[in-house]
C-alpha cells in the first residue's frame, strides 16, 4: 500500500486532489452524484500506483526516445514514450518530457471506464486531460503568473 499519497476533497466539495511525490493533480467531474463518486473511487484507485509504476522504468524513461529505446512496460511508460516519439529523430528528447500529460491521461481513462461522465478534467500541474461528451460545454482559463488573465 502506497503511504505517501495524499487524497482528499478540497473545500468546495466538488474537486478531488491527489498528492504523491513530485505528482499534484486536481480534477473535477460532472454528471450523476453516484457516476462521480465512483470516477472518483477509481482515479484514487489508480493513482496509488501510478508513481511507483514509473519509478520501477524510470532509468528507461530518461533514456534518449527512438527507435533504440528500451522497451517499456507500463501503459504510462508507453503513453509517454509514444508522446515523444514523433521528436526523437530530430532533438535529443526523453520520455520524461511527457510525463504529466500521461499521467493526467491515465488518471482520466480511469474515470471515464468507472462511470458515464458528462465531463471531466485532471490538471497534473498544468498538463490537462479533458473529456467532453457531445454537445458538453468547459471552459479552460489561463492564468498567468502574477494573477492576469
Amino acid at each position: 500500500m502506497n503511504n505517501r499519497a495524499q487524497i482528499r476533497l478540497l473545500p468546495d466539495g466538488r474537486r478531488l486532489y491527489l498528492h504523491d511525490g513530485p505528482i499534484d493533480i486536481i480534477l473535477e467531474a460532472f454528471g450523476t452524484p453516484s457516476a462521480v463518486k465512483k470516477a472518483y473511487q477509481a482515479a484514487a484507485d489508480r493513482f496509488l500506483t501510478v508513481l511507483d509504476e514509473l519509478c520501477t522504468e524510470l532509468p528507461h524513461l530518461r533514456t534518449r526516445a527512438g527507435p533504440q529505446a528500451p522497451q517499456l512496460s507500463g501503459p504510462v511508460a508507453r503513453r509517454m514514450a509514444a508522446a515523444v516519439a514523433p521528436f526523437a529523430d530530430r532533438w535529443f528528447i526523453t520520455p520524461m518530457a511527457a510525463v504529466a500529460g500521461a499521467v493526467a491521461e491515465e488518471i482520466l481513462g480511469s474515470m471515464t471506464r468507472a462511470a458515464d461522465l458528462d465531463r471531466a478534467y485532471v490538471n497534473d500541474g498544468g498538463d490537462i486531460a479533458l473529456h467532453l461528451e457531445r454537445g458538453q460545454p468547459t471552459n479552460v482559463v489561463h492564468h498567468e503568473a502574477g494573477g492576469g488573465v
